[in-house]
């Protein structure tokens, strides 16, 4: 099929389709502030109505609205997931616009959430709009999925799932994260890490006291950090009592999928500033390690007198938060018990754990329809072959959406952002060129998806059209 038309259309509706993005990317949606989010909810309903998609608005008890929306038919079905909340924006100094100005400049849009991930929401809807006008009905069944709660674990979609299984029901899943790398090669992963996110409390006195009692007085800051250091060997390696043996072997398609992972080291040393990596580590074990290896990384750590000016103080408390990156076959409830046991066993009995977000690892075959309509896809329009992980180093609420059927339906996520924008960071931003490649992108996607014989082992998901839907 030849995607002339399409393209044209595309890009006679360039500007159309970076003003959605920009009225989008101007209404705050800070889930951590629940500032303006029922508005920026109904804006998203409000897109997806505008290409026809039967919609409805799901609100679980006080959390963010879930934003269904169902649109084309056919005999297969795919969930699109998205997420319109995005991160707090950080010191307002640090950013060269305002956060929220959707500001156009060098041909890069600059918010936050453009990156984000309301960019990629924008281009998916903008490219059923493309197909429809040039070529008419979608091929397939797409059932769009935009929650409000992706920087708070998302709480209110595991629920959704629980009690919506029927809506979640198809033959694959597309999520909304990946790039374009230092190397411009688009990066698709197959699945992600899973993660447990947990604080640690230590107490002292009942409040913070003169530091003349530090000989007498338990500092509970001491306290956590000869906690914390059995938790992780000065080599970097997690030393967690049986850690290591609930870690999955590699499978013999994970080590053939590495042998075409190479990563731009310099490039990316250069974009963190750094001088080298963590024990020198370099070519494939470098990959190895950043796509299977597991992590436990200190995120924060707060106690005592922190703010500037000289105060010599014992801390009443003290709290340190991890997060656990998860690789098959650890899961976060499996996490809690090792660590509570490993602490316990070392006399760390008062050392509080608590839960403070989780997600399990998701993880699915290159040969699924999914997979093979994103990569084939990729190589067609960008004129090479994509890096293709089996696993997004980040984690998300895949399992909620994937798993809420079995066996777990097939995830590939790709995205529209390049190595420079700055997600989570001030100053986010993308490239106005790569989210009109992106509209491009997804319209092949949508084609092949209808398209591909299908090789998957599953039986068929696909269900008839949601009737019940407002159109």
């Amino acid at each position: 099929m030849s995607f002339t038309r399409f393209d044209r259309y595309v890009d006679r509706h360039a500007r159309s389709f970076t003003e959605r993005l920009q009225d989008l990317c101007r209404m705050p949606s800070v889930a951590a502030r629940g500032t303006g989010m029922r508005a920026v909810a109904e804006k998203v309903e409000q897109l997806l109505q505008r290409v026809g998609a039967g919609t409805r608005s799901f609100k679980i008890g006080s959390g963010f609205p879930i934003i269904y929306g169902e649109c084309g038919a056919g005999p297969r079905c795919f969930l699109v997931y998205g997420h319109y909340d995005v991160q707090p924006v950080g010191q307002l100094t640090e950013w060269t616009s305002g956060p929220f100005a959707a500001v156009v400049e060098d041909g890069r849009l600059r918010a936050r959430g453009a990156s984000n991930s309301k960019g990629d929401l924008v281009a998916r809807v903008s490219a059923v709009e493309a197909y429809q006008k040039t070529y008419g009905k979608l091929p397939v069944c797409l059932r769009f999925v935009v929650e409000g709660e992706d920087g708070l674990a998302s709480p209110s979609l595991y629920r959704f799932a629980a009690e919506n299984a029927d809506l979640l029901r198809a033959d694959g899943c597309v999520w909304d994260d990946g790039y374009r790398d230092t190397r411009e090669r688009l990066v698709i992963n197959l699945g992600f890490k899973g993660i447990s996110f947990l604080e640690l409390r230590c107490y002292g006195a009942r409040t913070d006291l003169h530091s003349k009692w530090g000989g007498i007085v338990p500092n509970p800051a001491w306290r956590l950090v000869q906690a914390l250091a059995t938790v992780l060997s000065p080599k970097g390696v997690i030393t967690i009592d049986g850690f290591g043996s609930h870690v999955a072997p590699l499978t013999s398609e994970d080590r053939q999928m590495l042998k075409s992972i190479e990563l731009d080291e310099a490039g990316l040393r250069r974009e963190f500033r750094i001088g080298s990596w963590l024990h020198g580590m370099t070519g494939r074990e470098l990959a190895k390690e950043l796509i299977f290896g597991p992590t436990c990384t200190i995120c924060g750590i707060r106690t005592g007198h922190t703010e500037a000016g000289a105060k010599t103080v014992l801390p009443g408390a003290a709290t340190a938060r991890l997060d656990f990156r998860l690789v098959p076959d650890l899961t976060p409830g499996l996490i809690v018990e090792l660590l509570r046991r490993h602490l316990d066993k070392r006399g760390f009995q008062d050392v509080e754990i608590i839960e403070l977000g989780s997600a399990p690892y998701a993880k699915s075959s290159p040969s699924s329809m999914v997979a093979r309509a994103a990569i084939e896809s990729a190589g067609e329009l960008y004129g090479r072959e994509p890096l293709v992980y089996p696993l997004d180093p980040a984690s998300g609420p895949v399992g909620a959406v994937c798993g809420a059927n079995q066996p777990p339906m097939p995830v590939v996520s790709f995205g529209i952002s390049y190595s420079g924008s700055n997600p989570h960071a001030p100053d986010e931003n993308i490239r106005l060129d790569d989210f009109i490649q992106g509209i491009k992108y997804f319209g092949r996607v949508i084609h092949r998806l209808a398209a591909l014989e299908d090789e998957d082992a599953a039986p068929k998901r696909a269900r008839e059209p949601i009737a019940l839907l407002n159109k």
